[in-house]
């Protein structure tokens, strides 16, 4: 409860205009918190006390646990669903608005990745209630964690159903309720948003 009220108060301290390396000091102090209530929700067997860096482009290589190296390879998963719909859309990947744009890194991909991180973590979390065994995974002398080719069909088996549930969703498309909200599936979600950010772009 005490990290919940803490994300809160940062939540209602932006408002309005705000510069961006305060909203960055703000996204870090927050990754911070929600990460570390996070862990408490592992099995300390999986030996995750924490999100390795920033938690963005990360490989492999920088996971030292499974837990740290599911979310590693998962997150490349979700951007890579959100570069489907950014480039079809013929949106320029590598120029972004919020993260910092830099050689080879799709910094547009990951500003619109963000609202849907949590079906990854959601799914990592899943995946280590319903156990990972250690069978299936394994470590290099470098100290880099290797997934199982099993590990990685279960899980992904399990993200896409984190992608598949559909919600309450303001669209200008589609059958509507009464309420004037449709019902939408999760990727679906981030298409429409990823569209909406293309007519914005051009005037639509």
């Amino acid at each position: 409860m005490r990290g919940i009220k803490q994300l809160r108060g940062y939540k209602e301290s932006i408002s309005g205009y705000i510069e961006k390396r305060k909203l960055l000091t703000i996204e870090s102090r927050c990754g911070h918190i929600y990460f570390g209530n996070y862990a408490k929700l592992i099995n300390p067997v999986y030996g995750f006390e924490s999100r390795h860096g920033s938690g963005l482009a990360l490989t492999n290589r920088h996971a030292s646990d499974v837990i740290n190296a599911l979310l590693n390879y998962d997150y490349t998963v979700l951007a890579g669903e959100i570069a489907k719909f950014v480039n079809g859309l013929g949106l320029d990947a590598y120029y972004g608005f919020y993260h910092k744009m830099r050689i080879s890194f799709q910094a547009l991909i990951y500003d619109l990745m963000e609202p849907y991180r949590w079906l990854v973590e959601y799914a990592v979390y899943q995946i280590q209630e319903q156990c990972i065994k250690k069978k299936e995974y394994a470590w290099s002398r470098e100290g880099k964690v290797f997934l199982d080719t099993n590990l990685i069909r279960r899980f992904l088996g399990l993200l896409s159903s984190k992608f598949d549930p559909e919600r309450p969703y303001k669209s200008k498309h589609g059958l509507k309720r009464d309420d004037g909200l449709a019902m939408c599936q999760e990727i679906t979600i981030a298409k429409i948003e990823i569209q909406n950010l293309a007519e914005y772009c051009i005037g639509k």
